[in-house]
């Protein structure tokens, strides 16, 4: 009976395969299920049901199935199988159990190992996969689906060279294989091989002609090479492909808006979003095209949109930063291009970026440094000069060749640096643009001066000008300033301006004062990216005719047909653009006026090289060159500088040179002579005044303070073991690491990436470059970083924590940001030396690691026998570390603060600093409040809300209510600062 039976469901199996492979599979099915009717536990009926009920849709089903054929019997096919459903299913910790069982069950099986690291690479865990997949060609060294699945995770780990040579070992083994080719085109273009990517993606495209994907590379690589027609035709055949592929028609809107296409950019960059709102890179593109437009404010929001998609986008954090920079929020700017920088060590453009914006802050050597970076940029022409580059050495029997390699003004500018270079012992040849050619030749100590465009002359080395400054360790302090560095080179003859037929001009008859003569320029050259924003109106310049006694000479290179319109109107403006050949002629013309007044062009360079008199308009946000906040610059003595108050408002700046040339103009009618003053005489305004050191004890107002404006980052997905309590988070004033189970510091970092930013508000305004500030309770150094930077190299920051954990971190905090100038002390300040004891803390648990009190471990503790518990901590007095100077003292240190005051007693009489304390505890209140005012303290309440709506991350929770911190500012009458909104201390404040 029982074989009877047997037969029987053999035969049920072998009609259901048959109808299953004859393409009947629901009587395929229906045979199945009666097997298992008769017999639960069969298992070919199990296995074949789990298959139907997967491919038929209903994966949850097919997963009941496998479950009952391993309660049967637990086989590697059956865990693998059931793996890769729930993977599908996205239960992927499941489904990584059951794959890692089948390799229990089959360690040898190059399958199994390869499912399972088809799984590890889904959930992310691409270290993991990396190993699963070497496993699996030890077992199966010509495995080619592991071979290009290793090496897609190693390009994801940016391993690019290893990730080729898996690529190419995919293809070998199988030179059909697509994907392999589009992956080792992408992996190739990434390494700058572009023409090898071409090769792969072209083959990857013959091999499977709808390949959508290799079509968009494929454009990718000739955008690359500069066909933008051929990339926008590949990117085009992609999207006939598969009209809804967001890269291809964000890739088509870079094309478009590099052909300066602008506006259809942004109509492709926008149907991008539409189709993928997730794609970051297309919030970048969008942001970089309406930067293009103007519209700083909607540039800025994609960038960032961008960055919180995906906080590694090097681009877009380089993109972002350019808005602040246009904004004038140069810090935060410093700190995405470093961002940027992190993300992609080679970003040449961030580089170049941050050097910009170092030397406009001043830092001129790391700002050469990182300008250097230009050269990798697409923003500049590579190097054209065969020769090796000089590198500062001697030129002793050397030619050396100086190379212009931007614009005229640049040129000019930096060729002050051709003596220096002849000191060097060389023969200095410089190569320029060929309308300097006469002017430069009036350079001494150089030999000759070429045309760029056809040097014919054998050098040894050469240098771009503009390598000159770092290879000569250009300073503030030490830029090469003396004028005239150029002479005239031409005997033009400057026309004479009839004043008389100036209505306006009640000077115009005979025997007046001869006119002063100005020459104007109010236009930058058109092809320059920058023009709009250093160029003005005409008419601005026009209006000065209304002074009397002034002749303008027009020394517009090229004006419009509008302006030359405008300029024929004015019979009192002579128009030399036609009479001036070169800046030889421009030159001589120069020498003969009495000042130049110009926007920031050529021509302001030239009257600063040439000691003239000369006032430059500047934008808002002006070039790196002009520095900041000053109306003179180092590189022209006798340039003085007139800027924008806000973007576009020349109206302002044209009042004031209206108002400084009226004056000018009348001390030379009164008789004051030439510009420069006649002897005995008051010398004219003329000549930027000497930039005045601010005096340290000067007033200034102190008004209640409000956090700064945000510029949002995203969370940084934290590198750090999951299992630990430290995170790691990109900051408003860094990158810090912080305790994640601190409910104080740790969570605002988390959640707003900043800690207690009202107080920030408030230090900012007192702390000066060159200061030295002490953190007494500086736990792991979120305002440490601040104060930092905010005294600059030559100032100093000490730091005292005692909790050793936090000092840890405090340390690292340090280590991260590059901050050299802190000194940190793992101790306590008390009032006499000593040791005290830091309670038993597991930092595995939520906790205000902030909050934390010392107890004073004394001698009568020792005698009682007590057992001490936690950690023992050494403390010290500030007077002993007997400080020179002090501008801050900050105690925060949860209710010792009167013991670390009376410790530093002496330091206080001595260097009087500015006073921030935490006053909390109404119980020590009143004594700390009294011992301030006995040593002459003025106090002040200060109390800021932990949270922050303008927060650095944006975020609108609120999840610290109403706290406040409770804090005193301590004056002396001697800070001369004036308080607005702070509320005087007279009794202690009640805790909230």
């Amino acid at each position: 009976m029982s074989s009877q039976l047997f037969d029987h469901t053999t035969d049920q199996l072998t009609a259901a395969h048959q109808q299953y492979q004859a393409g009947q599979v629901a009587e395929a099915e229906a045979l199945y299920h009666q097997v298992l009717e008769q017999h639960p536990e069969q298992i070919a009926a199990l296995t074949w049901l789990a298959l139907i009920a997967d491919q038929a849709g209903r994966p949850e089903e097919s997963v009941g199935y496998y479950d009952r054929l391993l309660t049967v019997q637990p086989s590697a096919e059956a865990h693998s199988n059931l793996g890769t459903l729930l993977c599908r299913l996205g239960r992927i910790q499941e489904a990584i159990a059951h794959q890692q069982q089948a390799v229990v069950l089959k360690p040898n099986q190059p399958e199994t190992q390869y499912n399972l690291g088809v799984i590890l690479n889904q959930a992310g865990q691409v270290e993991e996969a990396i190993a699963q997949y070497r496993q699996v060609l030890t077992l199966e060294p010509n495995y080619g689906a592991a071979h290009n699945n290793l090496a897609m995770a190693l390009y994801k780990q940016g391993k690019v060279e290893e990730a080729i040579a898996h690529y190419q070992q995919a293809v070998t083994l199988n030179p059909s294989h697509v994907n392999a080719h589009n992956g080792l085109g992408v992996a190739l273009f990434r390494q700058g091989l572009v023409e090898q990517a071409i090769e792969h993606y072209e083959r990857a495209i013959a091999l499977q002609p709808d390949s959508f994907s290799a079509y968009n590379n494929l454009g990718t690589a000739l955008q690359r090479q500069g066909k933008l027609e051929e990339a926008a035709g590949y990117y085009r055949q992609a999207l006939e492909l598969k009209p809804d592929y967001a890269s291809a028609h964000d890739n088509l809107g870079t094309v478009l808006q590099e052909q300066g296409q602008v506006d259809e950019a942004i109509v492709y960059y926008r149907r991008a979003l539409a189709l993928d709102p997730t794609l970051a890179n297309a919030y970048n593109n969008l942001g970089s095209a309406l930067q293009a437009q103007g519209k700083l404010e909607e540039a800025i929001a994609s960038c960032l949109k961008a960055i919180q998609l995906q906080p590694d986008h090097a681009d877009a954090h380089n993109n972002y930063a350019s808005g602040l920079v246009d904004q004038g929020k140069f810090e935060t700017a410093i700190e995405h291009y470093r961002q940027a920088i992190h993300y992609s060590l080679d970003h040449a453009n961030a580089h170049l970026n941050l050097g910009i914006v170092l030397l406009l802050l001043g830092d001129l050597k790391q700002g050469f440094e990182e300008y250097h970076w230009r050269w990798q940029s697409r923003q500049c022409s590579s190097l054209r000069y065969p020769n090796a580059l000089w590198d500062g050495s001697d030129l002793q029997g050397k030619v050396i060749l100086l190379t212009a390699e931007q614009g005229y003004g640049d040129t000019i500018q930096f060729a002050r640096y051709a003596s220096l270079v002849a000191q060097r012992g060389g023969h200095v040849v410089i190569a320029c643009q060929k309308p300097l050619l006469r002017l430069l030749n009036t350079i001494p100590g150089i030999d000759r001066c070429v045309d760029r465009e056809n040097v014919d002359v054998q050098t040894n080395v050469h240098a771009p000008l503009l390598d000159l400054p770092l290879l000569l360790g250009t300073t503030l302090e030490n830029i090469p300033g003396d004028v005239p560095y150029l002479s005239p080179a031409s005997d033009f003859k400057l026309p004479v301006v009839d004043r008389s037929l100036n209505a306006s001009d009640h000077q115009g008859t005979p025997g007046a004062h001869p006119p002063f003569k100005v020459g104007i320029v109010w236009a930058a050259n058109p092809d320059s990216s920058t023009s709009g924003r250093r160029s003005c109106a005409l008419d601005q310049f026009l209006a000065l005719l209304e002074l009397p006694g002034v002749a303008l000479y027009s020394l517009q290179k090229n004006p419009s047909e509008a302006d030359l319109v405008r300029l024929a109107a004015q019979a009192t403006v002579q128009d030399l653009h036609t009479q001036l050949h070169d800046f030889a002629d421009t030159a001589a013309a120069i020498a003969q006026l009495d000042l130049v007044i110009s926007v920031d062009t050529a021509v302001a360079h030239l009257a600063g090289a040439l000691g003239k008199p000369v006032w430059t308009l500047l934008a808002n946000v002006a070039d790196w060159r002009w520095l900041r906040d000053r109306d003179n610059t180092p590189w022209y003595p006798t340039m003085r500088l007139f800027r924008q108050e806000q973007d576009g408002d020349w109206d302002g700046v044209f009042e004031r040179v209206a108002e400084a040339l009226r004056s000018v103009v009348g001390q030379q009618a009164e008789g004051a002579g030439e510009v420069g003053g006649a002897e005995g005489a008051e010398e004219v305004p003329i000549l930027p005044a000497p930039q005045p050191a601010s005096p340290s004890d000067s007033p200034f107002q102190l008004k209640t303070p409000s956090p700064h404006t945000p510029h949002p980052t995203p969370h940084t997905p934290s590198p750090l073991p999951p299992n630990g309590f430290n995170r790691l988070q990109v900051c408003r004033h860094g990158t810090f690491l912080y305790n994640r189970n601190d409910l104080y510091i740790g969570r605002s970092l988390e959640l707003y990436g900043e800690w207690s930013e009202g107080e920030v508000a408030l230090f900012q305004p007192l702390i000066r470059a060159g200061d030295v500030v002490v953190e007494v309770g500086a736990n792991i150094g979120t305002h440490t970083v601040f104060f930092a930077k905010a005294v600059g190299a030559q100032g100093s920051v000490l730091a005292i924590e005692p909790q050793r954990i936090v000092y840890q971190t405090l340390c690292a905090n340090l280590a991260l940001n590059s901050l050299t100038n802190v000194h940190g002390y793992a101790i306590a300040l008390g009032e006499a030396p000593g040791f005290a004891q830091i309670p038993a803390l597991d930092y595995h648990q939520l906790n205000n690691y902030g909050g934390v009190s010392l107890s004073q471990h004394d001698r009568s503790q020792k005698a009682a026998g007590e057992q001490a518990v936690g950690e023992r901590v050494q403390i010290a007095t500030l007077d002993s570390f007997a400080l020179p100077q002090c501008r801050l003292l900050k105690i925060d240190v949860e209710g010792m603060e009167l013991a670390a005051l009376k410790g530093a007693t002496e330091t206080i009489q001595r260097c009087q600093p500015i006073l921030y304390l935490e006053n909390d505890r109404q119980d020590k209140a009143a004594a700390l409040i009294q011992y301030l005012v006995e040593l002459g303290y003025e106090l002040y309440w200060h109390c800021p809300p932990i949270y922050n709506p303008n927060n650095f991350l944006q975020n609108p929770q609120n999840v610290f209510g109403n706290t406040i911190s409770v804090n005193m500012l301590g004056l002396l009458p001697g800070h001369r600062l004036a308080i607005e909104g702070l509320e005087r201390v007279t009794v202690a404040k009640a805790i909230v």
